[in-house]
């Protein structure tokens, strides 16, 4: 029952052996009082709370972003991703005066996801995408900077997750960066989905790792990622604790102006599976509908669409990290083994031709031709 499943987000749960306790109500938005223990993490430092990890999922949207959720409309909106690492800044302070030790945004939440782009009705491309890319984050400039700084001061963890420009091309990225301000990974998603790949260019596959953290080894893919073994399997392989699953936006089930991907329905199976077939709790932020998968695929936290950003900009749970084996980095008797991958090479259907195809040769697309106007994505990509 959505329901009830909704009287989670103004709790902190604590996981012990498959049973959810109630443990402390968290802020909302905007309150500075300390709620609960705050645990300032330090890579390597003993004395941090592995019993206790608070992470914070933020759902609330950026600055200038359309809505409601399926609003694809951009007339009279103007990016400024100085508003939004304003508004970024003011989440992690909040996140921090809950007790969290881990901020996760949604996905492009930097300067917000370009939906409805392959809508010729609304002309995205034509009339939005060079400011879009005017306002993506270069990593190591005066934006990028203030929100290092503002990680360091909040002494938490910080999933951002931006659109990168680097060159002439621009990226759908990921940093996991630490409670000192270091960036412990960084990655660009491998292939974009659908309209998104005609505007940023594909990552590489050596993004495809997990790090290890004082709360255990943690992982990150974002949105239509979780849906593909080219993306998945890999991270299966080594044997994450905590995976961090950000979408960009996730309209309720009753929602029927929604695509299929827009929805949470789809993507709440598609996490629990991740969570089954990984052996990690996934925190999957998003504008609008938020939730936590637990390793079993329950979801054990959860805010709807339809509350109010206003009350509850930020979900937040919490749970027991003492029990995760550091030492366990891969198994190879497990689904995720190079023998199970070689089985399946090996019983690759003979009638296929064992030929590369266009789709995996890495893509990019030049920022000063997309910034012509000249680029019109098909319809329904």
């Amino acid at each position: 029952d959505p329901s009830q499943e909704s009287s989670l987000v103004n709790h902190k749960l604590s996981y012990s052996h498959h049973q959810i306790y109630d443990v402390v109500e968290a802020p909302s938005r905007g309150s500075r009082s300390l709620s609960g223990h705050l645990c300032r993490s330090h890579m390597g430092n003993s004395t941090v709370d592995r019993a206790n990890l608070t992470v914070a999922l933020v759902r609330t949207p950026p600055p200038n972003w359309p809505l409601p959720l399926t609003n694809y409309d951009f007339t009279g909106v103007t990016f400024n991703i100085s508003e939004c690492v304003d508004a970024g800044i003011e989440l992690i302070n909040d996140a921090k005066s809950a007790g969290s030790d881990l901020i996760v945004f949604p996905e492009l939440w930097f300067p917000g996801f370009p939906k409805g782009s392959s809508s010729s009705h609304y002309n995205f491309t034509r009339d939005h995408l060079p400011s879009y890319i005017d306002n993506a984050i270069v990593v190591g400039n005066a934006q990028w900077s203030r929100l290092v700084a503002a990680v360091q001061e909040a002494g938490i963890f910080a999933n951002i997750n931006f659109a990168e420009r680097d060159g002439d091309f621009m990226y759908m990225s990921q940093s996991l960066l630490s409670p000192e301000g270091d960036v412990l990974h960084h990655r660009r998603k491998l292939r974009p989905s659908g309209a998104e790949r005609y505007m940023f260019s594909d990552g590489t596959t050596d993004g495809l790792k997990v790090v290890q953290t004082d709360y255990g080894r943690w992982g990150m893919l974002e949105c239509g990622e979780h849906l593909y073994p080219s993306m998945t399997f890999n991270m299966y392989v080594q044997r994450e604790h905590v995976h961090l699953a950000p979408f960009p936006y996730l309209a309720g089930v009753e929602d029927e102006t929604s695509l299929w991907w827009e929805n949470e329905w789809i993507n709440t199976g598609t996490v629990a599976v991740y969570s089954v077939l990984s052996g990690a709790y996934s925190l999957t932020p998003s504008v609008g509908a938020s939730f936590v998968t637990d390793p079993l695929g329950n979801r054990v936290a959860y805010v709807a669409a339809n509350v109010s950003f206003e009350e509850t900009p930020i979900l937040y749970y919490s749970f027991n990290t003492t029990s995760f084996n550091n030492s366990a980095t891969y198994d190879i008797n497990g689904q995720a083994s190079w023998g199970t991958l070689s089985q399946m090479v090996d019983s690759f259907p003979e009638y296929v031709p064992k030929v590369e195809g266009e789709f995996v040769k890495h893509k990019t697309n030049s920022i000063a031709w997309l910034k012509t106007g000249e680029l019109v994505i098909p319809e329904g990509a």
